[in-house]
């Protein structure tokens, strides 16, 4: 008779266990909108004999949740900048010395071009100043936490964006 209670009590216990593993894991798999994501594959039809050796398929996330965007008719498309094609330029404007060094790594390994100096003149502080036409810069914001960000077009500088690291910076 012991037996049989020690068996049922275990038998129990593993059922219980493993209903509550396949809950907690049903509610991680919805609530994480892991799957919610869709990879389409889009080829550009060519539009000369030419073109046909260079479309390469582009990749668009479509993001199949309604309740987070527009009806499944209409899906919404990201797109993502190429870190690797913008060129950065960081300065160190304060009296902390290394600071563009670290910064350029980080960038880096985000996936950008990044050269590193020390600027002559001190600033109170950071920003972010885009030099040619259509940068966008909002990973960089948010990555280094600068709020400020200007706009002085120079289409002939060798960077697509200079940030400089003024007194307020504070990775």
């Amino acid at each position: 008779m012991n037996k049989i209670i020690k068996f049922t009590f275990y038998g129990v216990g593993t059922f219980l266990l493993l209903f509550s593993s396949i809950i907690v894991g049903a509610n991680f798999v919805r609530d994480s909108g892991v799957f919610d994501k869709e990879i389409v594959e889009v080829k550009k039809q060519p539009q000369n004999v030419q073109a046909a050796t260079s479309s390469t398929p582009k990749k668009i996330i479509v993001d199949s949740d309604s309740s987070k965007g527009p009806a499944k008719d209409t899906p919404s498309v990201s797109t993502t900048v190429n870190n690797k094609k913008l060129v950065i330029e960081v300065i160190n404007c304060t009296d902390k010395g290394g600071l563009a060094e670290d910064t350029r790594e980080m960038l880096e390994a985000q996936g950008y071009t990044v050269s590193a100096g020390t600027g002559a003149e001190k600033q109170g502080t950071s920003k972010i100043i885009i030099r040619k036409k259509g940068v966008k810069t909002d990973v960089i914001k948010n990555v280094l936490k600068i709020m400020v960000e200007k706009e002085e077009l120079q289409p002939d500088s060798r960077y697509d964006v200079t940030i400089i690291l003024g007194s307020d910076f504070n990775p």
